[in-house]
């Protein structure tokens, strides 16, 4: 027996939890030890809707993270909260006021619940439709350089299944969803793009001002769109790595776009003063 138990001790662990040969480099080579990330969920391949709300999520994340440091605006959810707990709220008021309440005695009070409730849920479409729109993310972060200024970054996203049909994050209800804008897509109906879709696009609108937002020192909206192939495999799961590595050359894009923008109307302004 004692032989046996020392035979089991000298046997190596679990094979599972060995480290692996590296397949280039020498065995000297260090394995290289990547920072500790949340597991990418799955999402079904099927659905639009599950697809874009997962890349939506990613963008979030991406730009309140350190390097960014984006502080995030709840605004639009705050607004929405209050608007749907209120409409239930009475919605239960006015429920149970009919329970206790004899028929002809609660019809006033009723009739009164069932107005305040479509009035409350009809300014939560409208606002959804007509204000928040298709806004997913609203940060802003302050930079000390020579002067204390703040940057605003608001993205707005949209996923297209066809070069006509999008899918928005927000829920509008018929018959506001009919007047509501409709948007094409960013890329061209041409034969040879067709195997690019569906698409995600994303609309990034940044500003960079001083002095309690009087002087603008940065303007600029961009708008591109990838194929959701590339940022998701086959299994549903999100390429994070790969979005975040779009993410963030599309953010230095529209910030070197705004930074020439406003220095080019700055120097015509003083080209006009000149004269």
């Amino acid at each position: 027996m004692a032989k046996k138990s020392a035979a089991k001790g000298k046997q190596p662990a679990d094979p599972a939890i060995v480290p692996a040969e590296p397949a280039l480099g020498g065995a000297e080579d260090a394995p290289v030890v990547l920072p500790a990330r949340e597991p990418a969920a799955k999402v079904n391949n099927a659905s639009l809707t599950e697809l874009k709300i997962a890349l939506d999520d990613v963008v979030k994340e991406y730009f309140c993270l350190p390097t960014h440091r984006f502080t995030r605006s709840h605004a639009h959810e705050d607004v929405r909260l209050a608007l749907g707990w209120t409409s239930v709220a009475v919605a239960a008021a006015t429920g149970y006021y009919g329970y206790v309440t004899e028929f002809h005695e609660s019809k006033y009070w009723v009739s009164v619940g069932v107005v305040l409730y479509v009035v409350l849920n009809t300014v939560l479409a409208l606002y959804v439709a007509y204000v928040e729109k298709n806004v997913i993310f609203v940060g802003k972060r302050r930079t000390i350089a020579s002067r204390i200024s703040t940057e605003r970054l608001t993205i707005s996203s949209l996923a297209f299944s066809s070069p006509t049909s999008h899918t928005t994050s927000s829920w509008i209800p018929f018959p506001l969803s009919l007047l509501a804008s409709h948007s094409h897509s960013p890329l061209s109906s041409s034969p040879s793009q067709a195997a690019t879709y569906p698409l995600y696009s994303l609309t990034l609108e940044y500003t960079h001002s001083s002095n309690a937002n009087k002087s603008l020192l940065a303007s600029s909206s961009s708008t591109l769109a990838r194929s959701f192939g590339e940022m998701v495999d086959s299994e549903g799961r999100v390429a994070r790595g790969e979005a975040e590595r779009w993410l963030g050359e599309a953010f230095g894009e529209v910030c070197e776009k705004g930074k020439g923008s406003v220095g080019g109307s700055a120097s015509e302004g003083e080209g006009r003063k000149s004269r």
